[in-house]
């Protein structure tokens, strides 16, 4: 597994986070004048920096338990349907939590990008291939062997 320090792991989440949320800003500001959307409160600016927060935390802890594939294709769908299909479930109690059911904003789509887009700081080594884990993977404790 391929992955930063627990420190640079903290600023990239953090930094993504941010990103995400001065987009999500600019698109519900910019919604207000475009397309009549309501207009963002501190409140809802708040509330989307939570979700966001949230949801690229569940991305990092994700890709703790099923790194990033190096290769293209199958794999790396495969791991997308297991991150947004969840992502979304909690994203949408999140929205009943936050808004109840008449929600003027979509949280559940933003937890599940957050999520999805948190889970790219951990890839899989070059060294891991298809042979399989050996004992010594699944060794927690050093029992003195």
């Amino acid at each position: 597994m391929n992955r930063p320090d627990n420190t640079e792991l903290a600023l990239l989440a953090v930094r993504r986070a941010i990103g995400l949320w001065a987009g999500l800003s600019v698109f519900y500001l910019a919604g207000y004048y475009l397309f009549d959307y309501p207009f963002p409160t501190p409140v809802d600016l708040v509330a989307i920096l939570v979700v966001v927060c949230l949801g690229v935390g569940l991305g990092v802890a994700f890709s703790f338990a099923s790194p990033l594939p190096r290769e293209t294709g199958l794999p790396r769908v495969v791991r997308t349907a297991l991150i947004a299909i969840p992502a979304l479930g909690i994203g949408i109690a999140l929205q009943l939590f936050i808004e109840g059911p008449q929600g003027d904003r979509a949280y559940y789509a933003m937890f599940a990008l957050a999520a999805w887009l948190g889970s790219t700081f951990i890839t899989e080594d070059e060294t891991d291939d298809e042979e399989g884990a050996d004992a010594s993977d699944f060794d927690v404790l050093d029992l003195g062997r």
